[in-house]
């Protein structure tokens, strides 16, 4: 589910879906007490379903039966980075590079849920494509007492994490096809220190073969033509090259599942974190908010 483990699955992939009935793709695996941003995917009969009409109702499982605590619509986010069931590469210049290999990931349905306390809860998914029949989904979440990530609210870690001054060859830090140098122009730390806002990017985009990992680092390159004059982005890889080793910044960061993506302000303070499939909007907003007079 994200988890960004190599014992068991490529980093990013989740489990083979089996046909069948509605099936919830969670790409929001750390869920914390108080509220949480919940994103997923939703397939039916081996087809990710798009658009569709969604609820979401979370439920107490301490009490019999299971107590409903609140339900809220799923808007579906659709991935402005995908064209014609493809990957699209923004380069400096402007144009579009299109990837070879399809993808049916077109979008994300995101909502936000609360957790009064730590331990299980159930999520039921109520789903409607047009006139189709009523479709639902139940599973058990588990919310976590405290985060293990930087939380909006707190410093970011000052890391050093490599630039492209730092190797001969860019791809060594970056396995995106082609890497992208405008991504890996600043340290971390450097740039809290001298007052810039940030956009990072924690993902691995040649082993994110998740049906709902999605272009991430693709989302991030398509704000660099508006905001690169006022905000630092910066792409990590998760693994250290040639090795199973997380890279130290990974390791700084308490990532325990990829991708992610961070917005820090000026100052240096965690303002907005995104895991899983996220799309240009929702991190559009999180940087408009930082440079908000």
């Amino acid at each position: 589910m994200g988890a960004a483990h190599r014992d068991d699955a490529t980093a990013g992939q989740l489990a083979p879906p089996q046909p069948g009935p509605l099936q919830v793709l969670i790409t929001t695996s750390e869920l914390v007490v108080g509220e949480n941003r919940f994103a997923f995917g939703l397939l039916k009969n081996d087809a990710l379903l798009p658009a569709a009409r969604v609820m979401v109702r979370i439920y107490d499982l301490r009490e019999e039966p299971a107590r409903l605590t609140a339900e809220a619509p799923a808007v579906y986010h659709r991935l402005e980075t995908v064209e014609h069931g493809k990957h699209v590469h923004i380069h400096p210049d402007g144009t579009r590079h299109v990837h070879g290999e399809t993808t049916d990931v077109q979008g994300v349905y995101v909502t936000h849920v609360r957790f009064a306390r730590p331990g299980p809860w159930g999520v039921e998914v109520l789903a409607q494509q047009g006139d189709d029949p009523l479709d639902t989904a139940r599973l058990t979440v588990q919310a976590l007492g405290a985060a293990h990530t930087p939380s909006p609210g707190t410093p970011a870690p000052r890391s050093r994490n490599p630039v492209a001054g730092d190797v001969a060859d860019l791809r060594t830090i970056d396995s995106s096809e082609p890497p992208d140098p405008r991504l890996h122009q600043h340290r971390i730390a450097e740039a809290i220190a001298q007052g810039k806002p940030q956009v990072i990017v924690f993902a691995t985009p040649k082993y994110c073969t998740s049906r709902v990992c999605g272009p991430i680092v693709d989302v991030v390159r398509t704000l660099i033509p508006v905001y690169g004059d006022r905000v630092v982005f910066v792409h990590q890889e998760i693994w250290q090259a040639g090795t199973q080793k997380f890279a130290p910044t990974v390791e700084e960061w308490n990532l325990r599942s990829e991708p992610w993506i961070f917005v820090v302000d000026g100052a240096g303070i965690v303002r907005a974190k995104f895991e899983g499939l996220t799309t240009r909007r929702e991190v559009e907003a999180a940087v408009r908010r930082v440079l908000a007079p």
